[in-house]
């Protein structure tokens, strides 16, 4: 099922951008906690969220962003590959960071990985996973994003 059947259209360009933001969907605050300093430093939004289509409706406001999403390839990982394909269809321009701390067989984490690109993200991480590759990840993307005006 796609959540994007019950969103919104992205608004109109030409819309004033506001302050970026920081969307985690995830299932426990780790996440999150992995980018507070950098995003409190930066003066960023971070917006926390479980339910993906609430993540959506997020990341399709007018402002430069980054989507984190928390995904367990070795559970049922259908809503967050659910989520990651809508926002790269709805909202192309927003990074995208999967994170998962799942420890998967090289092959396994291969061929998640490749799934994941395929579905739009614009990197995948999994462990070891410390501060700051999390943040790196983030602030590049947010670079980026911030350059593109949203």
């Amino acid at each position: 099922m796609l959540y994007a059947d019950r969103v919104t259209p992205w608004p109109a360009a030409g819309r004033d951008v506001k302050f970026p933001q920081v969307v985690v969907c995830a299932f426990d605050e780790w996440v999150a906690n992995q980018i507070r300093d950098l995003v409190a430093e930066q003066k960023w939004l971070l917006r926390e969220v479980r339910q993906p289509a609430a993540a959506l409706e997020l990341v399709r406001e007018p402002r430069p962003g980054v989507l984190l999403i928390q995904a367990d390839p070795t559970g049922d990982a259908t809503a967050p590959l659910g989520l990651l394909a809508d926002a790269h269809r709805l909202c192309p321009d927003v990074g995208t960071v999967v994170v998962s701390d799942a420890k998967l067989a090289d092959d396994d984490r291969a061929a998640w990985t490749a799934a994941a690109f395929d579905l739009g993200a614009r990197a995948v991480l999994f462990p070891p996973l410390t501060r700051p590759v999390v943040e790196d990840a983030v602030s590049g993307l947010m670079a980026a994003a911030v350059r593109r005006g949203g």
